[in-house]
C-alpha cells in the first residue's frame, strides 16, 4: 500500500515532468510559437517574450526571440515597423507573402503534432489493454 506522502510526491513529480515537457516543446518550436503569436497581433520582441510566459509559463530570452525575428525579417516573412516616438523599438508584423507562409507553416506543424498525438494515444491504448 502506498502512503499519502508517496502519492503527493508522484503527483508533484508528474507536474514537474509536465512543466519540463512544455518548456522543452516551447523552446524546440519557438519559431512556430513566435509566428503563431504574430499572426494574431503585431508585437515587439519584449512583448512576445511576455506573451510566451503568459501562455506557457516558460521564460525565453529576448536574444532567442530576436534571433528568430531577424531571420524571419531577412526571409521577408516579417517586416519591422518603428514605434512612433521610439526609433529603437520595432513592432514585427507579417508581410502579405509572410501571412501565407505563416499559415502554411502552422497548418503543417499542427498536422504533424496531431499525427504524433494520435500515434502516441494508440500506443498507450494498446498497452493498457494488455
Amino acid at each position: 500500500m502506498h502512503s499519502r506522502h508517496e502519492s503527493i510526491t508522484r503527483d508533484s513529480d508528474f507536474e514537474t515532468q509536465k512543466e519540463s515537457d512544455i518548456e522543452n516543446l516551447v523552446k524546440k518550436h519557438l519559431g512556430v510559437i513566435v509566428l503563431s503569436i504574430l499572426k494574431t497581433q503585431p508585437m515587439c520582441g519584449q512583448d512576445i517574450v511576455k506573451e510566451i510566459f503568459r501562455q506557457y509559463q516558460v521564460l525565453i530570452s529576448q536574444s532567442s526571440v530576436y534571433q528568430i525575428l531577424y531571420t524571419l525579417k531577412e526571409k521577408n516573412i516579417l517586416e519591422a515597423n518603428n514605434i512612433k516616438g521610439d526609433m529603437r523599438s520595432k513592432v514585427y508584423v507579417p508581410t502579405n507573402q509572410g501571412n501565407e507562409i505563416i499559415y502554411s507553416i502552422l497548418d503543417e506543424f499542427v498536422s504533424s503534432m496531431e499525427y504524433l498525438l494520435i500515434t502516441l494515444k494508440e500506443d498507450r491504448n494498446y498497452k493498457r489493454r494488455r
